[in-house]
């Protein structure tokens, strides 16, 4: 099972700072120079907890709905911020399993936690609905999806999801999300890793739900499974 956050609230970025000293001092130019890069990231997804040759290769750490929202007194839909500002969020599972043995399907599913104020746990945001749009691709090499070519086309790819999904918050089953194969039917999963992209990611609330000065937080758990 691999627990995320699902983080209502403004997430901080880690900075790396270079300082230098100015002075008066006259130096010789260069004859000669280069440049070395020297850099630092932050991944935007974690894996599952239970590495293998089935496992969750990828999910969102978190998704951030914002910190600065007015309470609204009709129903409104909260965009997600880092896909606002062109960060992609995905979950990757690995299928690297022998494919000669018959036991080739998985799925993957997700629920959402009720979402509960940091400061007063009794205050709840009571009908909040998680909701996403998807697509299908590839993915190869082992850094985070949300870097650049590292999703690829699926031309060989048999999982199936829906378009969107809508998840209550709260709710007591979880949803399947993404599945491939079907032992029943004889079909086979899908040799690899297979990415479901969540895109217009939103977190509707219902109107007058929402309490000032509360920030609100729960767990989307993504969950795979070796059978349908």
């Amino acid at each position: 099972m691999n627990k995320k956050r699902l983080v209502a609230g403004l997430l901080t970025s880690a900075t790396v700072v270079g300082l230098f000293a100015a002075g008066g001092t006259a130096f010789a130019a260069p004859v000669d120079n280069s440049a070395t890069e020297a850099g630092i990231g932050f991944a935007m997804h974690g894996p599952g907890t239970n590495p293998g040759d089935l496992e969750i290769k990828w999910t969102p750490l978190e998704l951030d709905f914002g910190s600065a929202n007015t309470v609204n007194t009709a129903v409104q839909d909260f965009v997600e911020q880092d896909e606002a500002g062109g960060v992609h969020k995905y979950a990757v599972v690995k299928d690297e399993r022998d494919h000669t043995s018959g036991d080739v399907e998985w799925k993957l599913t997700a629920k959402v936690d009720e979402l509960v104020s940091t400061s007063n746990p009794a205050t709840k945001l009571t009908g909040a609905v998680l909701k996403f749009d998807t697509d299908k691709h590839g993915y190869q090499g082992t850094i985070s999806p949300e870097i650049a070519g590292i999703t690829t086309a699926t031309v060989q790819h048999t999982a199936t999801m829906a378009a969107n999904y809508s998840l209550t918050t709260g709710a007591s089953t979880a949803t399947t999300v993404m599945q491939d194969g079907d032992i029943g039917s004889s079909l086979t999963s899908y040799e690899g890793n297979t990415a479901m992209e969540l895109k217009n990611i939103k977190l509707t609330v219902p109107a007058n739900v929402a309490k000032k000065g509360h920030h609100y937080t729960g767990d989307l758990t993504w969950s795979l499974e070796d059978a349908i």
